[in-house]
């Protein structure tokens, strides 16, 4: 995450409320997700502070408490179909490597959350002190795409994994 990016998320979290266990449904995104105490919800204000261009802006973002993990949920207007999820395990890597420069690692597979399939892709590029990681989760909701994407260093996603994990796999399609 970058520096600017941080700190603006820092400042914003005051607007952030801490989540609770209980299943939450993520507005207008077809998702309920179950949230607990070690993580921020970033406000509407916030996210669009913190992404100001409408192109690409999370519709939910979760942060780890101690501000360095972000978990944004996005339902995105392309399409896409339920049949074409496994698919994009295999194409979507050139698109990210084509997309993103100095990829160092990447990972594709397809995995089932909330009995739902979901393209998996986790890559690291180089960073300020510490490699980047971001992983983006794709699947298919009423045939358009649903993008989950968890970014932060290698290092504070590892101190954060288990609170990151318990979300992701709270995921129900709605």
């Amino acid at each position: 995450m970058s520096r600017f990016l941080a700190l603006t998320l820092t400042a914003l979290l005051t607007a952030a409320t801490a989540a609770s266990a209980v299943p939450v449904k993520l507005g207008s995104v077809p998702v309920t997700v179950e949230p607990n105490a070690k993580l921020l919800t970033l406000s509407a204000a916030g996210i669009r502070t913190a992404f100001p261009s409408a192109a690409g802006r999370p519709d939910a973002v979760f942060m780890t408490e101690d501000r360095k993990v972000s978990v944004a949920f996005e339902w995105r207007t392309s399409k896409l179909a339920q049949t074409e999820v496994a698919k994009l395990v295999e194409q979507f890597p050139g698109v990210i490597r084509a997309q993103v420069p100095n990829v160092k690692t990447l990972k594709a597979s397809l995995v089932q959350l909330g009995g739902s399939p979901w393209a998996q892709f986790v890559f690291t590029t180089p960073g300020q002190g510490d490699e980047l990681r971001r992983e983006l989760m794709v699947t298919s909701v009423a045939g358009r795409m649903l993008v989950v994407t968890i970014a932060g260093n290698v290092k504070d996603y590892s101190k954060n994994e288990a609170v990151v994990r318990n979300l992701t796999n709270s995921v129900r399609v709605n």
